[in-house]
């Protein structure tokens, strides 16, 4: 499941990468775009052949910024900031919504598969 969701966030990324080429400061946001696809892998492989605690944080850590920036950036117009370019775009179209629903998937999937502590239990509630 984490693996599958980093696999279509890594698909839609290099697939719009290029529509986005243009919108640059610095850094295009199709760099972003593919550099992002690029962890997106490097997430999937880790989880599918290291079951460590350090794979599932770098997967949650990924995801998380990943879904993050997408829903930050659908809803809040920042600007250019530094070297990234203005990247507030306000609309949900089905490449974009996908991504972000596979990102959630990830993320809750990599939580899930964190272990436990050594001694087995859960501090209990206050």
């Amino acid at each position: 499941m984490v693996a599958a969701g980093f696999g279509y966030d890594a698909y839609a990324h290099f697939d719009l990468a290029a529509n986005f080429d243009a919108n640059r400061a610095l850094i295009s946001q199709g760099m972003l775009f593919r550099a992002e696809a690029v962890v997106a892998v490097l997430a999937a492989v880790l989880v599918l052949v290291i079951r460590h605690r350090a794979a599932m944080l770098f997967a949650v850590l990924i995801g998380g910024s990943a879904l993050g920036a997408v829903l930050l950036y659908r809803y809040v117009d920042l600007g250019a900031l530094g070297p990234l370019p203005d990247m507030y775009e306000p609309t949900w179209y089905p490449e974009k919504t996908l991504s972000a629903i596979a990102e959630a998937v990830a993320v809750i999937g990599a939580v899930a598969l964190l272990p436990k502590p050594s001694h087995g239990k859960w501090p209990a509630p206050d």
